[in-house]
């Protein structure tokens, strides 16, 4: 009787760890650089993404590479945006996250020797 107890405990608490992580592996992530247009590494830059029908806001700062990553997202839909002082701004209105995968987006700045003001929208 104890062992039918100890097996059907272990049973639950394998399955139940099983379970745990599948959720965890649909998280998506978010990662890319940010340069200009020859090629150097923007370091704190101002990245933002704002979920597209769930409300989610996150802002993050690139590092000295110019690399920046967001981890553990909801799959979705999200409008992602860089913002550089003095070069500007740069929108993607739609990326899609899938579940459990990595998405990469880079943004290209082109030094122009004016800020035009606003964000450029690319698609």
């Amino acid at each position: 009787m104890r062992a039918t107890i100890l097996r059907r405990c272990l049973v639950f608490a394998v399955a139940a760890g099983l379970i745990a992580r599948g959720s965890g592996d649909e998280q998506s992530s978010l990662e890319g650089f940010v340069t200009t247009d020859i090629t150097a590494a923007v370091p704190g830059a101002r990245i933002g993404i704002d979920s597209l029908s769930k409300g989610f806001h996150q802002e993050t700062m690139t590092n000295v590479t110019g690399y920046y990553t967001v981890e553990n997202l909801n799959p979705g839909a999200y409008s992602v945006w860089a913002e550089v002082r003095g070069l500007g701004c740069i929108v993607y209105p739609r990326v899609v996250l899938l579940p459990g995968k990595r998405v990469r987006q880079d943004f290209r700045f082109v030094r122009t020797g004016r800020y035009p003001g606003g964000c450029n929208v690319l698609k």
